[in-house]
């Protein structure tokens, strides 16, 4: 099967069928089928992935709980306030919410539902924190000092949490 001369006429006359604003397609005679017009790309819509809620309060929880261990560094090795005390409480939970708002501005975490999660973080932080000590005594006495450590070892028990200042055994 030959091939049929085009000429000049040709091509316009099929540039004038492509051009037509009523045609959704036109025929191509050389492939012999209806070729669809292209028409614009509909912009790519970016895809938003969303947290789990799980996912999100858990980091938030760990933010809160890395602020309150920032405050008891800061207590502890700056301010050499070793013993529990009013103003050592006051003073670690002022600094732990100035540290998790440095935190979140870094992260990006400031919703409400992961503000709340933060202020638990801080308070499961504040009831059982101390258990990271027997867990790791020799890596936090690094951290704080060995003094803080040896107190925090002869006042708690392992696996227990602190509230309103009495240790309960889990």
């Amino acid at each position: 099967m030959a091939a049929k001369k085009m000429d000049i006429n040709d091509f316009n006359a099929r540039i004038k069928q492509i051009q037509n604003p009523r045609n959704q397609s036109y025929f191509d005679q050389d492939l012999g089928m209806h070729v669809p017009k292209r028409v614009k790309r509909a912009p790519a819509k970016r895809v938003v992935d969303e947290e789990s809620l799980v996912g999100m309060v858990l980091v938030s929880m760990i933010l809160g709980a890395v602020g309150l261990i920032i405050a008891q560094i800061v207590r502890i090795r700056y301010f050499g306030l070793l013993e529990p005390s009013t103003i050592a409480l006051f003073l670690e939970v002022a600094i732990a919410f100035w540290a998790v708002i440095l935190l979140t501005v870094l992260t990006n975490k400031r919703t409400i539902t992961e503000r709340i999660a933060q202020v638990l973080g801080v308070a499961l932080m504040m009831a059982a924190g101390h258990n990271m000590i027997w867990r790791w005594p020799d890596q936090m006495a690094v951290i704080y000092t060995p003094a803080y450590v040896e107190q925090v070892m002869a006042t708690t028990t392992q696996h227990s949490i602190i509230y309103r200042g009495s240790v309960y055994g889990l």
